[in-house]
């Protein structure tokens, strides 16, 4: 994984005159703004063959005059970081606040799925985490050790497990400020009976090297240990200040980023990093992040994740590379909750459905209502006694009812649990039953 730095810049005022005489950023069919929409690092826009100008470099020096207009400056300690709120940013933020949050706070998931959703995303973002960071285990293995409760038997079972740990940890300080304390705490119980356990407790006080996940080669040297502490410093006063109004999503992407580029431990910083974007956009009000697995998102697209990181630090310290990466990331992952949440939707009419025919074929309203659930999902049981108090009959109707079930072949009984629960024996037994 390597990347070209961009070349200095051509400063013929040509450039400048023309960014002022044209409008093409706003023109949706213009070269420059399918190069904002994608945010093109040089690597990438000098292999185009359709910019205004002759050559790629007159087309990054004026893409890079338009984007030098635009910027805010961020300081943290002696370096000067970049970013502006580029259309993709605008429209992006805008549908995730509007499209996504409101329609799943109009169309909500059920209560029942979203405890399930949020269970499973919880083990995902555990599992997923630290395996960006090398974990080596299979997703199904440590989702099996987490939910049979299991204490962990390896070093990667260990980092999954720390990491549901400070999953919750995050969630009992949204309403505090963030402090070195808080900061190190969560590392160390992200690090807890690893081999990083030996750097918890404080700030790195040493040279660390990043290097690349596909290569091994250094990728970045971070800053002098002797500045961390001040950047740190500089980082919460950031983090912590209320006058100066960033869109959440914007400032939980760029304290992602400035925990990887201090790198204030000598491992797990990607984790702590990770853990912070949660707990900022919580602490803001957008509960529903709980819901996804952002490093799920990450492992899928790892390249990605760390050229961002790389790109940022050779263009001048532009940290859009990095906010148009994470806003990506979270589309994508709420997409995949509201594709749940509809899915769920639909799975349910068409269990209300089966249960309205089968009142048709002579079934009561409870057998009817059982089938349904049982139907909505093929893992779903019942016993004879949770049957009898949800629809509040004794145990003799309880049983008479099941054994009609049984009779007519829609269900079958387990004797191997302890009670015995009852089963669907297919969802096309169902739909035979229902045809004929």
């Amino acid at each position: 994984m390597k990347l070209e730095r961009p070349p200095e810049l051509d400063n013929n005022p040509k450039y400048l005159s023309r960014l002022l005489a044209n409008d093409i950023f706003h023109d949706r069919e213009s070269f420059f703004y399918k190069c904002e929409i994608d945010y093109y690092y040089w690597d990438e826009l000098k292999y185009k063959k359709d910019g205004p100008f002759d050559t790629a470099l007159e087309n990054w020096t004026f893409l890079k005059k338009y984007r030098q207009s635009k910027y805010e400056s961020i300081r943290f300690l002696n370096d000067h970081f970049k970013y502006y709120l580029s259309s993709f940013i605008q429209q992006s933020i805008h549908e995730f606040d509007l499209k996504l949050i409101g329609d799943l706070r109009q169309n909500p998931v059920s209560s029942t799925d979203k405890i399930e959703y949020f269970s499973n995303s919880l083990m995902e973002e555990a599992v997923a985490s630290s395996q960006v960071e090398g974990a080596a285990t299979t997703t199904e293995v440590a989702k099996a050790m987490l939910q049979s409760g299991r204490m962990p038997q390896n070093e990667s079972e260990q980092m999954i497990f720390n990491n549901l740990k400070a999953i919750s940890f995050i969630n009992e300080y949204v309403n505090r400020p963030i402090s070195f304390k808080l900061i190190i705490d969560l590392h160390s119980i992200m690090t807890a009976q690893t081999q990083a356990e030996k750097y918890s407790g404080s700030f790195r006080q040493g040279k660390v090297y990043v290097s690349n996940h596909v290569e091994g080669e250094i990728a970045y040297t971070p800053p002098e240990w002797q500045e961390v502490e001040p950047l740190m410093s500089d980082l919460c006063d950031f983090i912590n200040d209320e006058e100066h109004f960033i869109h959440p999503i914007v400032k939980a992407s760029i304290i992602h980023f400035m925990v990887g580029y201090i790198h204030p431990f000598m491992d797990g910083n990607g984790r702590t990093a990770r853990a912070l974007f949660y707990w900022f956009l919580i602490k803001k009000g957008y509960g529903l992040i709980k819901d996804i697995s952002i490093s799920k998102a990450i492992l899928a697209s790892r390249t990605q994740y760390d050229k961002a990181f790389l790109k940022t630090e050779y263009d001048e310290n532009d940290l859009n590379y990095f906010i148009h990466y994470s806003v990506k990331n979270l589309k994508m992952a709420f997409e995949q909750l509201t594709k749940y949440r509809d899915q769920k939707l639909n799975d349910r009419k068409k269990a209300n459905f089966v249960a309205y025919e089968l009142l048709q074929k002579g079934l009561n309203k409870r057998q009817a209502d059982l089938i349904g659930f049982l139907y909505l999902k093929s893992k779903n049981t019942m016993t004879l006694k949770d049957y009898a108090e949800q629809y509040s009959v004794v145990r003799q109707t309880a049983s008479k009812d099941l054994n009609e079930l049984i009779r007519l072949g829609l269900i079958g009984e387990n004797k191997k649990t302890k009670p015995f629960s009852f089963y669907l024996l297919g969802k096309q037994v169902i739909d035979n039953f229902i045809a004929n």
